[in-house]
């Protein structure tokens, strides 16, 4: 309604717009002018246009309501038109790099676009219901994944959470750091994803402590910026190259695993080559592992490179 009104600039032409009478809209609009707290538009003998308040709820709502044409557009099964290009929806995996490269690799020419999202839930629901034609989802902890009936999966790797600690941190010139002596530290964990949270606070509680959680995040980046500011630790992939300012350790035990899942329709354009190209991926990624200090000297006290 607020962008209606905003867009046809007057109260009647958004009414007829929307399909409602005028008295209607103006009786929704004072109420979400009430809501809000002050007027949304002013009204002169050229019509309507927002007030300064308006013009940022404006803005959020217009953002709102693109994001409401993606969920639409996500979840309503759709056939993918021809020569349309590839769908990838991924999370934040470490596998993403070397997936998209076996894919370009092995289909040479074949344009593909990628959208990220930390809800595994949403990823299964867009690969069921056609929105993306791939998928690759990480999962934490043990716990099943609900599958629609018309996904496969297929776990590619399964690794163990490493910790992220200011370089300055006691602990930070450990081999491996045991969870209970982080047990008094502030957190810096995920904001998004579904699931890990609960199993990091499951994890934690197992060990004796309720995590305090100061700090919520959406991306890895800024988790490593607060830590490397020495505002907290935080769970990290055991991939993630070293930076400044941060020791990446492992944990004593390795207490949290975390599964990267590749998810397709039996019937959709990826189906085909999904094993060459889950070799692929796989195989980028023990590339990567033996990049990686911290990660591969775990790897080969616990005699687990040579399975990759």
């Amino acid at each position: 309604m607020i962008c209606e009104i905003a867009a046809s600039g007057s109260l009647n032409r958004a009414a007829a717009g929307l399909g409602l009478g005028q008295p209607a809209l103006s009786h929704q609009l004072r109420r979400i002018e009430r809501m809000v707290g002050g007027s949304l538009f002013t009204r002169d003998q050229h019509g309507v246009r927002p007030t300064e308040l308006g013009a940022l709820i404006l803005r959020r709502a217009k953002a709102i309501v693109l994001t409401f044409d993606e969920l639409e557009h996500d979840f309503h099964r759709q056939e993918p038109e021809v020569g349309e290009s590839i769908r990838i929806g991924w999370n934040d995996s470490a596998i993403t790099g070397s997936l998209l490269a076996g894919l370009r690799d092995l289909r040479p020419g074949e344009p593909f676009r990628t959208r990220a999202d930390t809800s595994r839930t949403r990823l299964l629901a867009q690969v069921a219901n056609r929105g993306i034609d791939l998928a690759l989802i990480m999962i934490c902890g043990r716990r099943g994944l609900p599958v629609p009936p018309e996904v496969r999966t297929m776990t590619l790797v399964e690794e163990p959470s490493f910790v992220a600690v200011p370089a300055g941190h006691p602990l930070a010139g450990e081999e491996e750091i045991d969870l209970t002596e982080l047990a008094g530290e502030d957190w810096i964990v995920s904001s998004g994803g579904d699931g890990c949270r609960v199993v990091f606070r499951e994890m934690c509680l197992a060990h004796g402590f309720d995590p305090r959680i100061t700090h919520d995040v959406d991306i890895d980046t800024a988790r490593e910026d607060l830590v490397s500011g020495g505002h907290g630790v935080g769970l990290v992939q055991p991939t993630r190259p070293p930076s400044d300012g941060l020791a990446i350790r492992p944990l004593a035990g390795a207490p949290m695993c975390v599964r990267h899942v590749l998810a397709w329709r039996e019937d959709g354009p990826c189906a085909p080559g999904v094993p060459e190209l889950a070799g692929e991926a796989t195989a980028g990624y023990w590339r990567l592992a033996e990049r990686t200090g911290p990660y591969r000297g775990w790897l080969h006290r616990h005699g687990r490179l040579a399975a990759g």
